[in-house]
């Protein structure tokens, strides 16, 4: 049976249409995908933009916090050490080892400064004034020291990093009589703290 050309000629185009028209629609699949898998590459770029803002933007309060801690703390630093210097009237009660709340608004400052050295070791020093027995002194001078080490450890420093002494009346930073013998009060006061190093 004889095929007709003109049907031969129709089914040919057809099939040709057919094809022109599936490599059409693949084109605009691939193109789809491309251009989605572009704005999912877009997304990506403005999510990690957005994160490193952010962190840049925690990084210069943190910067912040650490310069209002420094201010405060009147901060003595110098090439391997950072010395803070807490006031006993400031941090504690007369004769009590127990911290005030004032005194914990104080360490939350220390904690900043100090998570800056993460690596470092701690010295946690008490002292008193000589109003009082040495030894009661003395064990006082300690006891503040470990109340100053508690909270700092309840708050995120290591435990190990962290070494506490008492002096008790030892190496006082001003006279606790005046030169005629009278009582010296604001030396008394100066005398009365607790010092934090941290080696850097």
């Amino acid at each position: 049976m004889k095929t007709n050309p003109v049907l031969h000629r129709v089914a040919l185009v057809g099939r040709a249409l057919l094809l022109m028209a599936l490599v059409e629609t693949l084109g605009l699949a691939a193109h789809a995908q491309t251009e989605t898998s572009t704005e999912k590459k877009k997304l990506e770029l403005k999510e990690k933009e957005l994160e490193l803002k952010k962190k840049e933007i925690d990084l210069q309060k943190q910067q912040l916090q650490i310069d209002a801690a420094r201010k405060e703390l009147q901060m003595k630093e110098t090439e391997k050490n950072v010395t803070i210097n807490l006031q006993g009237d400031v941090a504690f009660d007369s004769g009590k080892a127990a911290l005030r709340a004032e005194g914990e608004r104080s360490l939350e400052k220390v904690a900043v400064v100090i998570s800056q050295f993460p690596e470092s070791k701690v010295l946690i020093a008490g002292f008193t004034d000589n109003k009082g027995g040495k030894e009661a002194n003395l064990r006082l001078s300690e006891k503040r020291a470990e109340s100053v080490k508690d909270w700092l450890v309840k708050n995120g420093v290591k435990a190990a990093a962290i070494t506490t002494k008492g002096y008790g009346e030892e190496s006082p930073l001003a006279p606790n009589q005046n030169t005629d013998g009278t009582d010296n009060p604001e030396g008394r006061e100066q005398n009365r703290r607790v010092e934090i190093t941290v080696q850097k």
